[in-house]
């Protein structure tokens, strides 16, 4: 495996020409994050954000155009850092260039974000690196920065260890969250059809949950 915890089965996808709305990739945004921007504060000057696992950077440019002055869109794929840089490019969007796609490890980044948004990322790691994840997070916020988490797939028909993608909880965020020194801010459990995640190859059963988290709590100042 390329770092701790990543199958190879990503790369493999994208290498293979992963199209703009096939299996994982949404096409645009996520639903979740852009419900989410709609509740969130004004973005303060100069704020900063990471998108791990981003794919071809939808979310990221998202980020960019809510205000972000810098937003990292990492990824471990070769093939996919080419695809965000590509469409970010393409986007022609005005805020396009506030958006860095640095291939790389996630276990071995560095930085200090005002945000970091974790979607459709964990549920892609096996199961053994989760506690590495939910330390990595803490250590990537500022003190008083936001980890957002789309909680995706729900699916309690799926066992815990089929994957990947592996299908999350809540509960599970909680348990490997606190211990880490972060406490849960904001939690939907329950989100509106036009702010749930779909993926473009979607075609299951499966639900988000949404949940904003902080420094502070068990584990942690």
């Amino acid at each position: 495996m390329p770092h701790a915890g990543a199958s190879d089965h990503w790369e493999r996808l994208w290498a293979s020409g992963l199209a703009k709305g096939d299996k994982f990739d949404v096409g645009g945004p996520s639903a979740t994050l852009l419900g989410a921007l709609r509740r969130l504060d004004p973005v303060s000057e100069g704020a900063t954000a990471l998108v791990p696992g981003a794919g071809r950077a939808y979310d990221a440019l998202a980020l960019a155009a809510s205000g972000f002055a810098r937003v990292v869109a990492l990824e471990l794929s070769p093939s996919a850092c080419d695809a965000a840089k590509r469409e970010i490019e393409a986007s022609g969007h005005p805020r396009a260039a506030s958006v860095e796609v640095c291939c790389g490890d996630f276990f071995r980044h560095t930085g200090a974000y005002d945000l970091v948004w974790d979607c459709t990322f964990l549920c892609a790691l096996d199961p053994s690196v989760r506690e590495r994840w939910a330390a990595a997070h803490r250590s990537l916020l500022k003190p008083q920065g936001r980890l957002l988490t789309a909680i995706f797939p729900i699916d309690a028909s799926r066992p815990d260890g089929s994957g990947p993608p592996y299908p999350l909880s809540l509960d599970l965020l909680h348990r490997l969250l606190q211990p880490a020194g972060l406490h849960a801010v904001e939690v939907r459990e329950t989100l509106p059809a036009s702010e749930q995640h779909r993926p473009g190859g979607f075609s299951g059963e499966a639900e988000t949950a949404l949940a904003v988290w902080a420094i502070g709590g068990l584990g942690g100042g």
